[in-house]
């Protein structure tokens, strides 16, 4: 089944990080249609720069390592080579709206769906447009989003959960392109 160009997702992957092959979790928004044919282009924002260019450039998950090795030795124009897609899971529940990104004091980015934002004097705003508004004027304040995560089940074993989490010290808040 295709994932619409737009949605909120998380991403399971792997990739190989100087001569290991780690397993990780990427959310973000795709940029193009997904299916189980084509690699996954996702609007992720990894740092306080990213945070502040219009279009962030997408980061590429692709369907099978050959692709991916390719890739590491001809980056493409449009990405930067990342990981092999093992899975993706839209991220959803009611209530939720809006794919963002936030940072964290000022310097650490995240990536989901949008919750609630409570300023620092306890007003709560549970539309995005709104809470964007309310960072940039009472920024401090604790953003609650949703967000894919790997659980530890012991044995090295991991779980893929979405989980709601809750962040303070909100100092930006933007939606994903």
């Amino acid at each position: 089944m295709a994932i619409q160009a737009g949605t909120c997702v998380g991403a399971l992957y792997y990739k190989q990080t100087n001569g290991s092959w780690v397993v990780g979790v990427h959310n973000g928004k795709t940029k193009r249609t997904v299916t189980s044919q084509t690699p996954l282009y996702l609007v992720h924002v990894s740092n306080r720069k990213e945070f502040f260019q219009k279009n962030p450039k997408p980061i590429i998950f692709y369907k099978t390592e050959a692709e991916y090795r390719k890739a590491l030795l001809n980056p493409p124009k449009n990405g930067t080579p990342f990981g092999i897609r093992i899975a993706t899971k839209v991220t959803s529940s009611p209530g939720a709206s809006g794919c963002i990104a936030f940072l964290e004091g000022g310097t650490t980015a995240h990536n989901g769906v949008f919750i609630m934002y409570v300023t620092p004097d306890g007003k709560v705003y549970t539309t995005v447009d709104k809470a964007i508004a309310a960072v940039k004027s009472i920024p401090g304040g604790t953003l609650t989003y949703l967000h894919w995560n790997l659980k530890p089940l012991g044995s090295g074993r991991y779980k893929l959960v979405q989980e709601t989490t809750a962040k303070t010290n909100v100092t930006n808040l933007r939606l994903l392109p």
